[in-house]
């Protein structure tokens, strides 16, 4: 299997990260388009939990809305790959009125794109979280210390999101495959985003976690710095905020790193079809017939 030298992949990781610092509006509107999955999680599901909905209601609610809500903010995931694209191209970058321009005249697709890579999400996560839960709830048998059950629970979160992005991480290039490749099939983008993945699943999967882990990491600390707060709904504010944030940041930098991931992949597959000409022995030249003289 190919693999991106490590060395690379830090670079590549470092160099994302001053995309990001360099196009910081870019981060708030992210955040901006996240509100509605913030809203969706933490304010209308828990509220038809709570009165009671049928759970047919409930799974209908839940497998929709969080599609829809991906596919509002895959739309701006698409316009911040074409924003921190002119980053990898050394072209200064792009405005972005420019950058929503360009992400507007294919709105309709990418929209349908991202209804479909939400509900794989999602599927993914709940997949993640049953498997997680019974793999946990061998674990805790017996435990009886609030100290253990504490540490499988922290295990079971970091878990559950990470099992998740062993399959999200396939759907990772979709955005570059819309915005740079200017796919407009639904199937042809996952195909094409798969296909790049699955040879280079390891290296894939590093740019993909590593954000997980961090922001992961620190709404864990953000949740303790808070707890500590005074004022209950201030504190939940500051919690969904602190979320939002979050999320938005690890979008942004799986953008702007799968964004220089991809053109690595061009090149080196370009080099390859170069070496690949190189070998090939040059076809002979058929020899002239000499006419005889009389």
């Amino acid at each position: 299997m190919p693999r991106v030298e490590p060395t690379l992949v830090r670079g590549i990781a470092v160099d994302a990260w001053k995309d990001i610092w360099r196009r910081p509006l870019m981060w708030l509107i992210l955040s901006a388009s996240f509100l509605p999955m913030v809203f969706l999680i933490n304010f209308l599901i828990p509220g038809f939990v709570i009165l009671g909905s049928p759970t047919a209601f409930y799974l209908i609610l839940f497998f929709v809305g969080y599609s829809i809500c991906f596919a509002f903010y895959f739309l701006f995931w698409c316009m911040a790959v074409y924003l921190y694209n002119g980053q990898v191209r050394g072209k200064g970058g792009f405005s972005y009125r420019s950058a929503f321009s360009r992400m507007e005249g294919w709105a309709w697709p990418s929209f349908i794109a991202g209804l479909v890579c939400g509900l794989i999400a999602v599927l993914a996560f709940e997949i993640a979280q049953l498997v997680t839960n019974l793999v946990l709830s061998f674990l805790a048998a017996g435990q009886t210390s609030t100290g253990s059950q504490f540490a499988l629970s922290l295990v079971g979160y970091y878990l559950t999101y990470l099992a998740a992005d062993l399959i999200i991480v396939f759907i990772a290039l979709v955005p570059q495959m819309l915005a740079l490749e200017k796919g407009r099939k639904v199937e042809e983008v996952l195909r094409a985003s798969y296909r790049v993945v699955k040879e280079r699943y390891r290296d894939a999967l590093l740019l993909f976690i590593v954000p997980e882990i961090v922001i992961r990491t620190i709404f864990i600390g953000a949740l303790f710095i808070i707890a500590k707060a005074p004022g209950g709904g201030l504190i939940f504010t500051l919690l969904l905020l602190c979320m939002t944030v979050l999320e938005a940041g690890r979008i942004a930098f799986v953008a702007a790193a799968f964004n220089r991931f991809y053109y690595h992949v061009l090149e080196e597959e370009k080099k390859k079809r170069k070496a690949k000409t190189k070998k090939q022995p040059a076809k002979k030249q058929p020899a002239k017939k000499q006419t005889k003289k009389r």
